[in-house]
């Protein structure tokens, strides 16, 4: 099952890709809803063929399952980002970022995410569609810090 999030962002593509590239930008835009044991250890920028383990915390502090990330495709050249993820009662989750240039000082900004959980699969996509509207509403946070 997919979810699909896009929002439109008030910044240029290329800041809104660099942003993607941090580790610093997922901690910022999950924060509150998700939090990562261990990120201390998370490179500054992702890195392609990279594999990351972490504990997720659920809020910020309920402690979940371990998860793994490995960073499939990091591609300047499309602005997009490819993870397959996946640990604990959520085997699947492959998550696809995406920033197209709009006209202006604007861009798309879009989260693909292929989740298979079994018997809880819609469960787990009712989850991540609020998780994405949720992080696409901090990233427009961190844009206007940023600006």
């Amino acid at each position: 099952m997919r979810a699909i999030i896009t929002s439109t962002l008030p910044a240029p593509a290329e800041k809104a890709w660099s942003l993607v590239k941090q580790s610093n930008t997922l901690l910022y835009v999950t924060k509150g809803f998700l939090g990562f044991s261990g990120s201390d250890r998370f490179p500054r920028e992702w890195r392609e063929g990279a594999t990351e383990e972490t504990r997720l915390l659920f809020f910020g502090v309920v402690p979940g399952w371990r998860h793994r990330l490995t960073f499939q495709e990091i591609s300047d050249a499309k602005r997009e980002l490819a993870t397959c993820e996946g640990g604990g009662l959520v085997p699947i989750w492959n998550h696809l970022i995406k920033v197209e240039e709009l006209e202006g000082q604007a861009c798309r900004y879009t989260d693909d995410v292929e989740i298979q959980a079994g018997p809880l699969t819609l469960l787990v996509w009712l989850y991540a569609n609020v998780f994405y509207r949720y992080r696409q509403w901090r990233w427009r946070s961190l844009l206007k810090r940023s600006a």
